[in-house]
């Protein structure tokens, strides 16, 4: 085993988003020489959630990159369609819920960190997608949006969201049942109503550049660009 860097604790390095980090760090050149945990966020299982990192990283020509790093993990997002198996009518599934980072309500499709399966983000999209809206879907349902992960503030954290698309037909009871369900967990504060919407009524109300970009991947696929390959 590798001998563990100045400040690396043993926490750290059992848990997999920080050993993903540091091989993404390794794999683009950079070094990792030291790390001192500045803040450690658990989940209510005691492990690691988020982690506030002071840091000496060194790029490929020795020079440090600025020190501060945010470790949350990879996360992946879930495009779902919906069609009226009795009608043909096709509708996004989105939902409504309300996010400490301004406390308003969003719009948004379902979504999840990968946490400690940061080698299974399909698996993990069928998960979020059952616990967040109720629908069991096989994973060959699902399809990537984009043929790699990408990044939201690299300037500061590791996040990088793995992009999905799924369109499913179901029968109009069930299509029906799906407007206004509620789903979440109430004991992590999350409270979310689920909602069928169309495009051009569901977008002035996303605030969110992740969200938008979502759209702007589904699209891009029923054109025939390069995510559709």
């Amino acid at each position: 085993m590798a001998e563990s860097l100045p400040g690396e604790s043993e926490r750290l390095l059992k848990t997999p988003k920080y050993r993903a980090w540091k091989k993404d760090l390794a794999a683009n050149g950079c070094r990792l020489k030291s790390v001192e945990v500045l803040a450690d966020l658990p989940k209510g299982d005691g492990s690691l959630l988020f982690a506030l990192l002071k840091t000496r990283v060194d790029d490929p020509q020795g020079r440090p990159l600025p020190k501060y790093a945010l470790l949350r993990g990879h996360a992946v997002v879930i495009v779902t369609e919906v069609v009226n198996g009795d009608t043909g009518e096709r509708r996004f599934l989105m939902l409504r819920q309300r996010r400490i980072g301004h406390g308003g309500d969003t719009l948004e499709f379902p979504a999840g960190m990968l946490d400690e399966d940061v080698d299974d983000p399909l698996g993990v999209a069928v998960k979020e997608l059952a616990e967040e809206t109720g629908l069991e879907v096989a994973p060959g349902l699902l399809f990537p949006l984009c043929d790699k992960p990408l990044y939201t503030s690299p300037g500061l954290d590791d996040e990088a969201i793995h992009f999905f698309g799924c369109t499913l037909e179901l029968p109009g009871d069930r299509y029906h049942a799906l407007e206004g369900g509620e789903t979440g967990k109430a004991e992590e504060g999350e409270f979310i109503k689920l909602g069928l919407w169309e495009y051009a009524r569901a977008l002035p109300q996303v605030d969110s550049a992740q969200i938008r970009l979502a759209f702007c991947l589904w699209f891009e696929r029923l054109r025939g660009g390069p995510s559709a390959n």
